[in-house]
């Protein structure tokens, strides 16, 4: 009998439903206020990279000289787009506070490059490194992690 509920030899017959997986989407962490260790803010409203407002910083290279960066405030993306000078994408770049000139703190080496070093910028003006988002100062370099509570909740290598 076409149609039956049940097999020739009198199993039950369950169809199997195909569901096409949906790719999970893919979240987006933006940081929207990133600070220097002396409390400025380095969000910058008048600079976009990757649709969002960047995170804009000093840099001083060997062979690039010195300049401004935005970089994206998307974790994970390795955007930037050079402000002002000319910066060698592979070069290991001092970074620093645009309103101050203080440093950004280090964390440690990046293993992108042998003198590449991986620096911090706080979620809020007051400096704490549990509540820090951290990148190489090697603009080709993807790696990036957010730092909150002391915890790593999310990281890219």
């Amino acid at each position: 009998m076409p149609g039956s509920m049940f097999d020739d030899k009198g199993r039950l017959k369950i169809p199997e439903m195909n569901h096409e997986k949906d790719e999970k989407e893919k979240t987006e962490v933006v940081v929207n206020a990133v600070y220097c260790p002396e409390g400025h803010n380095l969000i910058s409203l008048d600079h976009l990279v990757s649709g969002y407002p960047a995170i804009v910083v000093k840099f001083s290279g060997r062979r690039s000289g010195d300049g401004l960066v935005a970089l994206s405030a998307v974790l994970g993306d390795s955007a930037y787009q050079v402000l002002e000078g000319d910066a060698n994408p592979e070069e290991t770049l001092d970074l620093s506070c645009p309103h101050c000139g203080t440093s950004l703190d280090v964390l440690g080496s990046c293993p992108c490059n042998t003198d590449a070093l991986t620096v911090m910028a706080y979620l809020y003006p007051k400096k704490d490194p549990r509540q820090a988002i951290a990148f190489c100062n090697v603009l080709s370099c993807p790696n990036s992690a957010l730092f909150r509570s002391g915890e790593i909740i999310r990281m890219y290598s």
